[in-house]
C-alpha cells in the first residue's frame, strides 16, 4: 500500500526557561566509541488523542522537559584542544515536525512491525553530515487516528537507556506529574586517570585516522541486504535456557536469557554464513556500567550520556558451528564475568590517548564483509509503558535503514505483548537471510514476523 506523509508544520523547540549561560557539556570518551556519523532513528506508535491541541501540547512539554535536559537543546561542537567533541549548551533548540498519512490507517498491517511507511516517519536524515545538529521530533497523524512519534538522536549525546529515560520524562512532562528520575549529566565519572594508564590490554577496541569512516579490516560488499523480523515467545525462551544448561559446556547454573540468546544468533549466522572453520568470529555486545557492582562508586541510574562497554569476543567460526550451543554461551558467560572496571577504566585511558593523537575510536568488529555481529539489546526497556496522557505505545520500532545497518546487525527488542516475548531484528545479506529464515536450529527457537 503507497502513502504519502505530508508535512504541515515545523518548529525549532527551545528551552521554556533559559540555560545560564556559558555553560558546556563535557563528553566523556565512552561516548566516542559510539558512532557520530549516522543517526538513529526511532518510531513510537499510539492509539489516537481526543485532543484538538495534541501537537502543541507536546511541543509545549518538550520545551519544559528540555529545562532539565538542556544538553539535548545544545549543538555538538569540537573542543579546544581540536581532538574531542563537547556540547555547547546554548539553547539553540530542536526541531518539531507535525506531519500527516491521510492515507494509511494502522489496521492497514497485520502487525505495526511491517509497517510500509516507517521510512517517512522519521525525518529523511541518515548520515550526520554537520556537526551543529540537535535531536528532530516528528508527529505523524494517520487517518485512524493514531499517532506516530519518529525521533532522530545522535549516540554521542544519548545511549539507549539515556534516551528511553528522556522520553519517559518528557511523557511525565506532559501528563503535569513531576519527574520521578531527574536526569544526571556528570561525564567526568569516566574520566581518563592523570596520567592514562593502560593496566589491562584492550581489546575491544581499534583506533583509525579521524577521516577513515569504515573498518580498515573490512571489505565493502554489493550483496542486497535483507532485514527482518523475528519472534520469540516464553516457551522458546524458556526451551533455548534448557537447551543450554543441559549442553556439555553448561557453567552450573541456568544461562540468562541474553547469553542463550546472543549464543544462539552467533551460532546460527555462523551456520547460515558457511564460514570456513579457521576464520575468526567475532560478536561486539553491550555491557551497562550501570549494572550492579559494574563500577565503583556506583553510576547514577538517571546518569544521561554513554555508559556502555562495547566488549568484542572472538572464536573460530568452527568451534561455533561443530560444538553444542552450550559453548558459546559459556564464552558469553565466562567474557561477562572477567570484565572488570579495571578493563574498562583501561580501555577509558586508551581512548584519552588515541583521542589526543587526533584519531578515531572504532568498535573491534568487522561489520561489512561478512565475520563479525554487531548486537544491541533493548528487551529491558520499557518501551510500551510510555504514556503521554491518552494511551501507552502500542508499537515501538528501530528503524534500520543504510548506512545505518551493516552485515551482522542484530537488535533484541521487547515486544508488545510483554513478559519474556522478545524480537530479534536482524540485518544480512539477502543471500545469507534465506538461509537463516530456512535453517532449522534458528527455527526452533524463533518464528519469522508476519
Amino acid at each position: 500500500m503507497a502513502s504519502v506523509v505530508t508535512v504541515l508544520g515545523s518548529w525549532t523547540v527551545k528551552p521554556e526557561t533559559p540555560t545560564p549561560q556559558p555553560r558546556t557539556h563535557k563528553l566523556s570518551n565512552l561516548d566516542f566509541h559510539i558512532s557520530f556519523e549516522n543517526y538513529t532513528k526511532q518510531v513510537y506508535y499510539f492509539p489516537p488523542s481526543s485532543r484538538d491541541d495534541l501537537v502543541a501540547s507536546l511541543r509545549t512539554s518538550l520545551s519544559g522537559v528540555l529545562v532539565p535536559f538542556y544538553v539535548l537543546a545544545g549543538r555538538v561542537r569540537r573542543a579546544e584542544d581540536g581532538h574531542k567533541l563537547e556540547v555547547d549548551c546554548n539553547d539553540a533548540g530542536v526541531s518539531f515536525v507535525e506531519a500527516s498519512a491521510p492515507d494509511a490507517s494502522f489496521s492497514d498491517w497485520k502487525n505495526m512491525a511491517f509497517c510500509s511507511i516507517e521510512q517517512h516517519l522519521n525525518p529523511s536524515e541518515v548520515a550526520i553530515t554537520d556537526p551543529d545538529t540537535a535531536p528532530i521530533f516528528k508527529v505523524t497523524k494517520f487517518k485512524c487516528g493514531g499517532i506516530a512519534l519518529g525521533i532522530l538522536t545522535a549516540e554521542v549525546v544519548l545511549d539507549g537507556s539515556s534516551f528511553f529515560a528522556f522520553v519517559n520524562a518528557w511523557s511525565e512532562i506532559h501528563r503535569g506529574l513531576p519527574l520521578s528520575r531527574p536526569p544526571v549529566f556528570a561525564s567526568n565519572i569516566f574520566q581518563a586517570r592523570q596520567p592514562p594508564a593502560i593496566i589491562l590490554p584492550v581489546r575491544d577496541y581499534y583506533s583509525s585516522p579521524i577521516y577513515n569512516t569504515h573498518s580498515a579490516k573490512a571489505t565493502d560488499v554489493t550483496s542486497e541486504y535483507a532485514v527482518k523480523m523475528f519472534e520469540m515467545d516464553p516457551d522458546q525462551v524458556d526451551d533455548l535456557i534448557r537447551d543450554v544448561h543441559s549442553g556439555p559446556y553448561s557453567y552450573g547454573r541456568p544461562p540468562t536469557s541474553f547469553e542463550a540468546t546472543s549464543a544462539m544468533i552467533w551460532k546460527a549466522i555462523t551456520e547460515a554464513r558457511d564460514l570456513q572453520d579457521s576464520i575468526i568470529t567475532s560478536y561486539v555486545y553491550a555491557i551497562s556500567l550501570k549494572g550492579k557492582n559494574r563500577w565503583n562508586p556506583p553510576v547514577p541510574a538517571s546518569y544521561i550520556g554513554n555508559s556502555i562497554h562495547s566488549p568484542c569476543l572472538t572464536a573460530k567460526a568452527g568451534d561455533i558451528k561443530s560444538r553444542h550451543l552450550s559453548y558459546a554461551a559459556r564464552l558469553f558467560h565466562e567474557d561477562i564475568l572477567s570484565t572488570t572496571q579495571e578493563h574498562m577504566q583501561s580501555a577509558i585511558d586508551w581512548m584519552e590517548m588515541e583521542l589526543g593523537r587526533g584519531r578515531k575510536i572504532n568498535l573491534n568488529g568487522d561489520f561489512v564483509s561478512g565475520t563479525g555481529i554487531y548486537s544491541t539489546s533493548l528487551h529491558s526497556f520499557p518501551v510500551y509503558s510510555v504514556d503521554f496522557g491518552w494511551g501507552k505505545t502500542v508499537h515501538y520500532s528501530l528503524v534500520m535503514q543504510p548506512p545505518w545497518y551493516g552485515n551482522g546487525v542484530t537488535v533484541i527488542l521487547p515486544s508488545p505483548r510483554g513478559g519474556r516475548h522478545r524480537r530479534l531484528l536482524i540485518s544480512l545479506p539477502a543471500i545469507h537471510m534465506k538461509k537463516l529464515v530456512n535453517h532449522e536450529f534458528f527455527r526452533k527457537y524463533t518464528t519469522l514476523g508476519s
